[in-house]
């Protein structure tokens, strides 16, 4: 099943195996997410700033299920290190994976076992984790890696453990499509290869062994900045993200139970 839509990449019949022009093809081929990552975590990494009142409301969803000091958790993803920090903040044995090393070596000097590596193949050991926060990093994923990322996070939580996350809402892939100006490669300017909407993402996760106990859509915004006529901007904004308008660049937030094992070996 295709999960993803609005891409090229993916709408296009799964029987004939036409996944888009050659062009396309040759993206998915040659595209090199490696070099996109290393330069936000190194140069870029500011931008990742925008990304805390997503993941204070992440975390204040996961405190809702274990309040308990003793659980361990898994960060896919590591952006500036917010989470984590705040994980150690509550005494959680605090876990962290990305494929950059440099921000791996950041978070370990914090006292999180942070390890390099890529979802498909996550260096840990089975059941090793109540939480799984993987957000913002689905979008990502061609189709392979999505289906074989979710049996891995399947296979590391815990019986009983929750993966909890976010993805970019109804994305316009090809309206965030730029083009090198080198060698012609057209590219997303963020290394996004799919998009969600809700019914896609829930039955990806529900054909992958979860059960999805929450899912929304909704904006995130600093409300302590500006002035109080800015935040009557931000207010209107945030309205218009609910209602899942790309102008207020939506995203949907997930929360999903593990039911059953659903590691697949290859």
């Amino acid at each position: 099943m295709d999960y993803f839509i609005a891409s090229r990449h993916w709408v296009s019949s799964k029987a004939n195996g036409n996944y888009g022009d050659a062009a396309i093809r040759e993206e998915a081929c040659t595209m090199d997410q490696g070099k996109i990552w290393a330069y936000f975590q190194g140069k870029g990494v500011k931008s990742f700033d925008d990304a805390i009142p997503r993941l204070h409301f992440l975390l204040k969803k996961a405190k809702k299920y274990f309040s308990l000091p003793s659980i361990r958790v898994l960060n896919i993803g590591i952006g500036n290190g917010w989470l984590e920090r705040e994980c150690l903040g509550l005494g959680w044995s605090t876990c962290s994976l990305d494929p950059d090393e440099d921000a791996v070596r950041r978070v370990a000097i914090l006292g999180v076992d942070g390890r390099k590596g890529s979802i498909e193949e996550i260096p840990f050991e089975p059941g090793n984790f109540q939480i799984v926060f993987c957000s913002e990093v689905l979008e990502h994923l061609h189709r392979e890696q999505l289906v074989r990322g979710i049996s891995e996070i399947g296979r590391v939580l815990a019986p009983g453990g929750y993966l909890i996350g976010s993805v970019p809402y109804n994305e316009d892939i090809e309206s965030g499509k730029t083009v090198c100006p080198r060698c012609g490669l057209v590219f997303h300017r963020w290394g996004h290869h799919g998009a969600f909407t809700r019914k896609s993402l829930n039955e990806l996760l529900c054909n992958s062994g979860f059960k999805v106990t929450d899912l929304g859509i909704r904006t995130f915004l600093d409300f302590s900045r500006g002035t109080p006529k800015n935040k009557i901007g931000l207010i209107v904004h945030w309205l218009l993200g609910i209602l899942g308008s790309p102008i207020a660049t939506p995203v949907i937030y997930f929360i999903a139970h593990k039911k059953h094992s659903i590691y697949v070996n290859s």
